[in-house]
């Protein structure tokens, strides 16, 4: 263990897929942080959609994702609050290679670039955290496995496992051609009301 609770061995670790209660998410034990909780609510016909990813865990920053442009919170328009604070988040699109697409993060004192394909990828100097789907699990979905490395620590675990629950199409090629015609950063105000 660092100073900071972070890990530099590095570990592996994999959550279950879960719908019960009107929730759908994930759920498991991640190394030595221990539980986690991360869900959407699922809503009747009829109702808005909640737009909200949730985290929870005894040894984790509560964490939330809210807001976006789809069904489902998205990266286009949706804001993340760890702890308390408002994260910064910047989409950039230098070109239509996966490579040349990411999503920077700016949460207090550091910086975090996030890419997608079949892992999705969440790094900081010292620290990276990678998820990609794991084995089926019969009538509910498949798992979540997990590899983090460095000196990770309970909130970039946070960070990492909710966005598993948020859309991030907008890091996809057609994304990155929808965007560039209008602006390639944007800021949490799209449509999605006051920051709670």
């Amino acid at each position: 263990m660092t100073a900071s609770g972070g890990d530099v061995n590095g570990f592996e670790f994999e959550l279950e897929p879960v719908e019960e209660d009107h929730l759908s998410g994930y759920r498991g034990v991640v190394g030595r942080f221990g539980h986690v909780d991360v869900y959407t609510e699922l809503r009747r016909a009829g109702q808005a959609p909640s737009r909200q990813a949730h985290l929870k865990g005894d040894r984790f920053p509560e964490t939330l994702f809210s807001g976006g442009m789809q069904s489902m919170p998205s990266l286009d328009g949706g804001w993340l609050k760890v702890d308390g604070t408002v994260a910064g988040l910047e989409l950039v699109v230098k070109g239509l290679r996966r490579k040349s697409r990411w999503l920077e993060i700016s949460y207090r004192d550091r910086q975090y670039t996030y890419v997608t394909g079949r892992d999705c990828v969440l790094a900081r100097e010292g620290a990276t955290v990678s998820l990609r789907y794991g084995r089926v699990v019969r009538g509910v979905g498949a798992t979540k496995l997990g590899t983090a490395a460095g000196e990770v620590d309970p909130t970039d675990l946070a960070v990492a496992i909710v966005l598993e629950l948020v859309d991030t199409s907008a890091l996809s090629t057609i994304g990155a051609l929808l965007s560039i015609p209008e602006s390639i950063f944007f800021t949490p105000s799209r449509g999605e009301g006051p920051i709670a």
